[in-house]
């Protein structure tokens, strides 16, 4: 079953996302780290199929996470949760080769359907060539 590693810092939060992608269940597994260190050492310990992270993490920030993802893991389709669109960020969102990346606060729905969308173009095998040029 694929695995989706979520990564983000706020306990409420990601307790409403766990609640909300509930109903998914059957399709995916969520897995969660509350910081980047948490989430290389499950990235070590699992095939994660997708990735969605927070850009501000303690243990490293998002951004280096993204850079790790990569070098190391770039079949992995990642979605970037930000808290409003700036130019500085989705340059670095950008250069980094980011799948997509979804504003807070954002419906869960809209979320599943980016999850759906990653995990559709990594089976098709296009995730590599339309993403990492």
């Amino acid at each position: 079953m694929d695995k989706v590693l979520i990564v983000v810092v706020d306990q409420k939060f990601l307790n409403i996302l766990n609640e909300g992608l509930q109903k998914y269940i059957g399709q995916f597994e969520v897995v969660t780290a509350s910081d980047g260190e948490a989430a290389l050492e499950v990235l070590k310990k699992n095939r994660i199929s997708v990735l969605v992270t927070d850009l501000v993490i303690p243990g490293g920030d998002g951004l280096e996470l993204l850079g790790h993802m990569r070098k190391s893991l770039l079949h992995v389709p990642c979605i970037v949760m930000t808290e409003s669109e700036c130019s500085e960020i989705n340059n670095e969102i950008n250069r980094d080769g980011i799948f997509r990346f979804i504003e807070k606060p954002f419906d869960i729905n809209e979320l599943a359907a980016l999850i759906f969308e990653g995990l559709d173009r990594l089976d098709e095998g296009l995730f590599w060539r339309e993403y990492h040029k």
